[in-house]
């Protein structure tokens, strides 16, 4: 109802008058709008009621409605607060991928998680004898499986998002794709063929063993059969052990945890064909330096060259092993006595290099020691590469026998430095054979598998 002022005549006082006067009466054009928006409105509702539609609704359409009515995810699916939600886990590993400079790995699966849901049963004759159905995880309750030893430096949040299948005895399994980072401390002694143990502990921040007890899946609690390995690495195992999580501060509570350790062995092909193979070879560099003469600086010279092998190697080694690790890989250990022996190769060179020309009378004892090697077994021992009747540089003398003819007396002093210098070199030959010996069966690694 809208006032309008319109003109009329009115009688005033018995008398006709032209004034204006205020009159109330509804407008057409509000009358008509209004019709309007009712016809639409009418119109829409026709539309979205739809009497053969609704009579075509399936049992399964009916069954999720019925069983998503007046649920409450928040709370767990039990009847009585003092019940136990049992829940069995399997894990379908896909891929792992190691990083062991970082001390980190990340483990990528298809997780099954088993419970019952007290508040997800129905009567399959209720509804055309469906047993089954699917549900989202977000619509239902669902277990909050967290990694206690988590990496935090990545967020891991232990829920998931998936399409569950529900039965009608209330169990619900669901099998999301999730990734679980950890942190992992390698042991690099046999390296590189070392194998790392890696573990994961899984279990409820927020509930206690009696409220949701985490198993092992009884049928396949770890499945391999589709598990992929990663660059440089290959799964050996896994081991898995279940803690009842008793402690002395909760004597009625228990907080069990699911305990997954994962074996895996380094591809060592290629770091093999880098380290252990240049290792051998520098051994026998450093062997074959003390098996030649010192007449000229040959042997001096390959002596040195082993000796900057060392080091170079060494170095190069350095950026392949990682330099935080508790334990010392025992190949650097072999490289680092294998440069002592030859260190001990170039001075010994150079001490026989000066002892060869010695022109001094020898002591004694020294003959003694020449004269009794010399005469016993052990000189099939020693090496006679120095040629023993002439030094470059030594001086001879000449004389004339009964017959007039004269002959070339050799000093004794200088033969018997020269035989001092094989045994010598000998013994230091020998030891550091089996010195080298020694050190390639303790610290050079092999492949135990």
């Amino acid at each position: 109802m809208f006032q309008q002022w319109q003109a009329e005549s009115v009688p005033v006082g018995g008398q006709s008058s032209n004034r204006m006067r205020p009159r109330m009466f509804p407008r057409a054009y509000p009358v008509r709008a209004l019709a309007l928006w009712t016809c639409v409105l009418l119109a829409r509702a026709d539309t979205d009621y739809c009497p053969n539609k609704n009579d075509q609704v399936t049992e399964d359409a009916r069954l999720r409605k019925d069983l998503k009515c007046a649920y409450n995810s928040d709370y767990r699916p039990v009847l009585h607060h003092q019940d136990t939600v049992n829940v069995e886990v399997g894990f379908l590993l896909k891929y792992i991928s190691f990083d062991y400079l970082e001390e980190t790995f990340t483990v990528h699966s298809w997780v099954t998680m088993t419970w019952k849901d007290e508040f997800l049963k129905w009567k399959p004759s209720d509804y055309g004898g469906i047993n089954m159905t699917l549900l989202e995880s977000h619509e239902i309750w669902t277990p909050r499986l967290a990694l206690f030893n988590a990496d935090a430096s990545r967020y891991q949040s232990d829920s998931f998002y998936t399409t569950c299948k529900v039965r009608n005895n209330g169990s619900v399994t669901c099998v999301p794709h999730m990734a679980h980072s950890g942190i992992c401390r390698t042991t690099l002694r046999r390296w590189p063929y070392d194998a790392q143990n890696c573990t994961l502990y899984f279990g409820s921040w927020m509930h206690t063993g009696e409220q949701i007890n985490f198993t092992f899946d009884a049928a396949q609690a770890v499945n391999t059969d589709e598990y992929q390995d990663g660059p440089g690495w290959r799964l050996l195992h896994v081991a898995k052990k279940r803690f009842p999580g008793k402690y002395s501060c909760c004597p009625n509570d228990t907080y069990p945890m699911l305990k997954y350790t994962f074996v895996m062995q380094r591809e060592a092909a290629g770091p093999a064909a880098i380290v252990v193979v240049p290792s051998i070879a520098i051994v026998m560099l450093t062997l074959i330096s003390l098996m030649l003469d010192i007449k000229d600086n040959t042997r001096l010279i390959v002596a040195c060259f082993s000796l900057f092998c060392h080091f170079i190697f060494l170095t190069e080694i350095g950026y392949d092993i990682p330099k935080e690790s508790a334990d010392t890989p025992i190949i650097l250990l072999f490289i680092r006595d294998s440069m002592v022996v030859s260190l001990f190769a170039v001075l010994l060179t150079l001490g026989l290099m000066s002892l060869r020309t010695r022109a001094t009378p020898p002591p004694a004892w020294l003959l003694r020691l020449t004269r009794f090697v010399a005469a016993g077994p052990v000189k099939y021992a020693v090496f006679t590469e120095f040629d023993p009747d002439r030094a470059p540089d030594e001086k001879v003398t000449l004389s004339e026998d009964d017959a007039g003819t004269s002959v070339v007396e050799e000093p004794k002093q200088v033969s018997t430095w020269l035989q001092l210098s094989n045994i010598m070199n000998s013994a230091v030959f020998i030891v550091s054979a089996i010195t080298y010996a020694v050190l390639i069966g303790v610290y050079i690694p092999r492949d135990p598998y």
